[in-house]
């Protein structure tokens, strides 16, 4: 199993690299994607950068407001790829977080927003934070928290 920190990297390339078709950022993108890829040889980063082309044309041709879904629909799928390199060369993780960098820093400010989702079941209890902090206190049951606590306020009306 990977570490999370790799299955993060991993998830961040692939929105950047997505998030990167159809716009000016694209060819340097997929031209450090298929050098990453091509560390499998010539013809798997040939075969990446083919479908790559396929993957941005699917988004470029779209109609209006559907990139976004088409670009939602592809990240699961580059994830994946981008999982299945990180396990075979796993020495290619600071190439892919200095591409990750460099699209993510280039791309217009409408195509910088990161997507998180989240899902909690059965009695399970979810706390979720992007770009931010959480700060989580929990009372022993039937409790509430003391005064100072509750609302930043010292509990007086």
């Amino acid at each position: 199993m990977l570490a999370e920190s790799v299955t993060a990297l991993a998830g961040a390339g692939a929105t950047a690299l997505i998030g990167a078709m159809a716009t000016d950022m694209w060819q340097g993108a997929r031209s450090g994607a298929v050098r990453l890829f091509g560390r499998g040889g010539e013809a798997r980063g040939d075969a990446i950068g083919a479908q790559l082309d396929d993957d941005a044309v699917l988004v470029v041709r779209a109609e209006p407001g559907g990139a976004d879904e088409i670009r939602e629909e592809l990240r699961p799928v580059w994830r994946r790829r981008l999982l299945l390199l990180l396990e075979e060369h796993p020495d290619s993780e600071a190439e892919l977080r200095e591409l990750v960098e460099r699209v993510r820093s280039g791309l217009p400010a409408e195509r910088q927003v990161w997507v998180q989702s989240n899902t909690a079941r059965d009695h399970s209890t979810l706390f979720a934070v992007q770009g931010g902090n959480l700060h989580y206190h929990q009372a022993a049951d039937g409790q509430l928290p003391p005064p100072d606590e509750q609302n930043g306020t010292d509990g007086t009306s």
